[in-house]
């Protein structure tokens, strides 16, 4: 058991500006998970009002039960995001343990394995932002149907978000001159 602070320093720093990543990384899904749970009760508490009309009430139905699955998703990539972390920090442990304890081939192994492990759990945890975020786009589109002047302003037909909708006019070079304005 022959090794010096350096030769343990060596090992361990490539891997632990990998775990400040990861780091990173978390606080990103962390403080999108808020933000979603945030907007998903404020969305209850305004669905609990009288006040609504009963398009813009069947609209906020329909946004909550997709905020609650933007929740769900948001949920689930913290979780992957946070085990990675947790693998990515054995990983670390391991590089220091293997120094220390240069000839158990086992450590190598686990080593591997939990910095893999940790790898692909990050990009799992992006893949369920990607979702989110597919999400979150289709409800910026729904958001102002229920209000036909925005509605028309964005290139949509007003209107429930139940109702099929035909592809979105809002695109450059459309004809619609709001549209149009807006994207430059």
């Amino acid at each position: 058991m022959d090794f010096t602070l350096s030769d343990v320093l060596r090992a361990i720093g490539p891997t632990a500006s990998i775990i400040f990543a990861a780091w990173i990384f978390m606080g990103f899904l962390q403080q999108r998970y808020d933000s979603a749970v945030d907007r998903y009760r404020a969305m209850i508490s305004n669905y609990r009002t009288d006040s609504l009309s009963s398009e813009r009430r069947d609209n906020m139905r329909d946004q909550i039960i997709v905020y609650q699955r933007r929740c769900e998703l948001m949920n689930y990539s913290c979780q992957c995001g946070l085990l990675s972390a947790i693998l990515l920090l054995l990983t670390l442990i391991g590089a220091e343990a293997d120094v220390v304890f240069p000839h158990f081939v086992l450590i190598k192994y686990l080593t591997a394995a939990a910095a893999l492990a940790g790898f692909i759990l990050v990009i799992v945890s992006a893949a369920f932002v990607l979702v989110e975020s597919t999400i979150t786009q289709r409800q910026l589109r729904d958001d102002a149907l229920d209000v036909p002047d925005l509605a028309h302003a964005l290139g949509e037909e007003p209107g429930s978000v139940k109702e099929p909708r035909p592809p979105t006019r809002a695109h450059h070079g459309d004809g619609h001159p709001e549209a149009d304005r807006r994207l430059g």
